[in-house]
Parts: structure tokens; C-alpha cells; sequence
């Protein structure tokens, strides 16, 4: 099987058999090797659906096992490439499906979100009160003492 190529790749038709045969030839790759092609992919400025579901199919494989700090990432490479209407529609879906990625999610967004965008500041802040109804979004964690006990101070 010959060498694929991201840039051939991202703008060649190939249905499913072709993308059998790329997950094939991606097997027989080093880790290493793996990584550069999907990143040499993700880079491509090629236009299309094929595109766009690339970068949704990464921005929603962020979200699936995301941590505090990375999330940020994810989110604002998704709202780059997606738009930030798409992004906030995607995080409405995690309402019942993974709270606590759209709780660390709803921690970053606000300040990625482009100043103009004011649709999708309003969506986000109907979201924001949506996660804080159900009980999603935590609050402020105090500060504890060594011992384990929570340090109280007057306002």
C-alpha cells in the first residue's frame, strides 16, 4: 500500500473503503509517525465537510475524557475552526450526557468567545443558567487549612 499524504487526503473522495484502508495503513505506523500525519491533517486548510467533521470529531474527542486545564485548549481550537455558536450547541449536548466536562467547559467559555459574537454570548449565558438549575456548574471551592478544615473569612 502506497504512502498517504494529508493534503491529498483531505481533498480525495474516498468513502468508507477508503477510510478502512487509511485506519489500516495508520495501524502499521508508529506512534509517533501517527500523531505528525493526524496533526499535518488537523493543520490542512482545505475546505469542506470533510473538514469541518474533522475538527468536530476532535473537538468532541476533547470533551470526552477532558481535564481542567486542557478543556481550554480543545475549546479554543474549536471555536477557531467550528465557530463559537457550534461549540456552545455542542457543550448544550453534554447537559445529560457528561456534566462535568460541561462544568469545566462553562468555566473557560466565556472569555474565548469573540467580544462581537453576542448570539452566541447569549447562548452561553442560557446555557450557563440551564448547567446552574440542574446543579452542573460548581461553585467557588474555599480555601482549607493543612489539617483538612475550611478557612473561613469575613467579608
Amino acid at each position: 500500500m502506497s504512502d498517504y499524504h494529508p493534503e491529498t487526503l483531505m481533498q480525495a473522495g474516498r468513502g468508507p473503503r477508503g477510510d478502512i484502508d487509511v485506519k489500516r495503513w495508520l495501524r502499521g505506523r508508529s506512534d509517533e509517525e501517527c500523531f505528525d500525519f493526524i496533526r499535518r491533517c488537523v493543520c490542512f486548510r482545505g475546505y469542506g465537510y470533510e473538514k469541518r467533521a474533522l475538527d468536530l470529531a476532535i473537538l468532541r474527542t476533547g470533551l470526552a475524557h477532558p481535564d481542567a486545564s486542557s478543556i481550554k485548549f480543545w475549546l479554543a481550537f474549536a471555536i477557531r475552526k467550528l465557530g463559537a455558536r457550534k461549540v456552545v450547541a455542542e457543550l448544550a449536548a453534554l447537559l445529560d450526557t457528561n456534566p462535568s466536562a460541561l462544568d469545566m467547559a462553562l468555566y473557560w467559555l466565556p472569555g474565548l468567545l469573540p467580544p462581537a459574537e453576542n448570539a452566541s454570548r447569549a447562548a452561553c449565558q442560557a446555557l450557563y443558567g440551564e448547567a446552574h438549575r440542574r446543579g452542573i456548574v460548581r461553585g467557588p471551592v474555599p480555601p482549607s487549612t493543612a489539617d483538612g478544615g475550611t478557612l473561613e473569612h469575613d467579608l
